[in-house]
């Protein structure tokens, strides 16, 4: 009898031994994931070599520029102020992107915008990123990731959940001009 219970019975242990090594392994390439700090409207997070405030999240049909440029369609601005923290050489915001549901949207280079704008070490600069999204998404949740290298690979990123559902939609918002901070 014992010779028929005992190999089952360690069968039964392995699998079970599988089944919890495979649960709490890591996914594959996660250890090449950058490190997330959430950040909260109108507070400063931190990640490695840049700091960022988000101050304002619009939602508008029109978007302006200070030197002219506009457009139209379905766009969420995002008003922010960021600055270097460690090294200012080369250190921009290169990292803006809109993730909502399983698409994701960059911030547009069009106009001026805060998208790759250069960093300064502890002195914030300010201005405004803006994202062009399908009139569909507005009752979502979106997640706002911004980074200061364009591979945020063992980095840090920002990143900040949004509720499109709570915003009002205006018909014009102007980009701030980007600038130092006030």
């Amino acid at each position: 009898m014992k010779t028929v219970i005992l190999p089952w019975l360690l069968t039964v242990v392995l699998l079970a031994g599988a089944w919890a090594l495979v649960k709490i392994t890591l996914p594959v390439g996660s250890a090449q994931e950058p490190f997330v700090t959430a950040a909260e409207l109108g507070e400063e997070a931190f990640a490695r070599n840049f700091a960022v405030t988000v101050t304002e999240v619009h939602a508008a049909r029109t978007v302006i520029d200070s030197e002219g440029w506009s457009a139209e369609g379905t766009w969420l601005v995002v008003d922010l102020e960021a600055a270097a923290q460690v090294k200012q050489e080369g250190t921009s915001l290169r990292v803006a992107t809109l993730t909502i549901g399983e698409r994701t949207f960059s911030a547009t280079d069009r106009g001026a915008t805060f998208y790759r704008e250069g960093l300064v070490t502890g002195v914030p600069r300010s201005g405004s990123l803006a994202f062009e999204i399908p009139d569909d998404v507005l009752g979502e949740h979106a997640t706002l990731r911004l980074g200061a290298t364009g591979n945020p690979v063992l980095d840090g990123v920002i990143e900040m959940r949004i509720d499109l559902a709570a915003l009002p939609v205006d018909s014009e918002v102007t980009l701030q001009e980007n600038g130092w901070a006030r």
